[in-house]
């Protein structure tokens, strides 16, 4: 069996696990994972689709909302813009990504919650809705900085060879 099959489906495996085992205060590593399967996986269309089936298989297990759009649109954007980017493998670089990619992630999913649960569509109530998001959104920033950590260091230790571009 090809290598590139073995790590898709590693990938795809801890996107799955890390989307039904986070909890409702947003502590998951599914960005720090998506990021760092970014430097084995070349094709972007092979992480997107990784990544959506995940969401998907969390959707059947716990709910399918209309806000959930907008966590698909999030994803698209992270996985778009970290290939745009694309950057060395290093501690630093993760670091970065996991700042900018989370606050994409904030701003969308938050609008998705906001235009999908408010009942009154002010500013007030916009500035609101992202007020109240801030516990998640810095919960999901420290376990993507945290998990990139980890991931690093795994990596180092086994020093695996990354997927050449």
């Amino acid at each position: 069996m090809n290598n590139n099959i073995y790590i898709n489906i590693s990938f795809l495996g801890l996107l799955v696990i890390s989307k039904l085992a986070s909890s409702f205060i947003n502590m998951s590593p599914f960005i720090a994972i998506i990021i760092i399967a970014a430097y084995f996986i070349k094709n972007k269309n092979h992480l997107l689709t990784l990544v959506f089936i995940a969401q998907i298989i969390s959707d059947i297990s716990f709910g399918m909302y209309v806000s959930n759009i907008f966590l698909y649109i999030s994803y698209y954007c992270v996985v778009e813009l970290l290939y745009y980017l694309k950057k060395d493998f290093k501690l630093i670089n993760s670091f970065l990504s996991a700042v900018y990619l989370n606050f994409i992630f904030f701003c969308i999913s938050n609008l998705g919650h906001f235009i999908a649960y408010t009942e009154t569509y002010t500013l007030e109530s916009f500035a609101n809705s992202y007020l109240m998001g801030m516990p998640f959104g810095r919960n999901l920033l420290f376990s993507t900085l945290f998990f990139v950590i980890i991931f690093h260091t795994l990596l180092a230790v086994s020093k695996k060879q990354l997927v050449k571009n």
